[in-house]
C-alpha cells in the first residue's frame, strides 16, 4: 500500500518528467495501463496512448510549455491539484495556426493513484481563457 506521500510524488514526477520536460517514455512508469481519463478532449486515443497524445498536442503548440504545481492535496488513493502552465504559441493548437504569443492557464485535477500509477483522472483545464489569450475566441468587451 503507498502513502499520500508517495502518490504526490508520483503526480509531481509526471509534471517534471512528463509535462515540463517531454519525456513522453516515463508515461508506461507513471500510469496503469488500465488508465482512464474521465476527461479527455474529443476524439483522443484512450490509455497510455491519450496521455501521450494530450501532452503531445500541448508540446505541439507550446513547445516551452512549463507547469507550476500551485497546490497539491492528498487524502487516501486521491491526489488533488491546481496547476499554472505557461508557454509560448509557437506551434498549431487545437486546430489554430501558432501565433507566438505567450499564454498562461490554469487547470483543476483529481488523480487517483494505485499501486504506484496513475489510474484515474478528472480534471477541468482553462481552454476558454487559453485561447482568448491566442486570438482564437474574442476576449469579452
Amino acid at each position: 500500500m503507498t502513502s499520500t506521500e508517495d502518490n504526490k510524488a508520483v503526480y509531481r514526477r509526471f509534471v517534471e518528467d512528463v509535462i515540463n520536460q517531454g519525456q513522453f517514455d516515463a508515461v508506461g512508469e507513471l500510469f496503469s495501463p488500465d488508465y482512464v481519463d474521465h476527461s479527455s478532449p474529443s476524439g483522443a486515443p484512450s490509455g497510455l496512448e491519450g496521455v501521450k497524445a494530450v501532452q503531445g498536442l500541448f508540446r505541439t503548440g507550446f513547445p516551452d510549455v512549463h507547469f507550476t504545481i500551485e497546490k497539491l492535496v492528498g487524502e487516501g488513493d486521491k491526489v488533488a491539484t491546481l496547476v499554472k502552465g505557461h508557454g509560448t504559441n509557437t506551434g498549431s493548437f487545437m486546430g489554430s495556426p501558432a501565433t507566438g504569443k505567450e499564454a498562461t492557464w490554469e487547470s483543476t485535477g483529481i488523480f487517483r493513484v494505485a499501486d504506484g500509477k496513475i489510474v484515474e483522472h478528472w480534471g477541468v483545464p482553462d481552454l476558454f481563457s487559453l485561447l482568448q489569450q491566442l486570438g482564437a475566441i474574442p476576449a469579452p468587451s
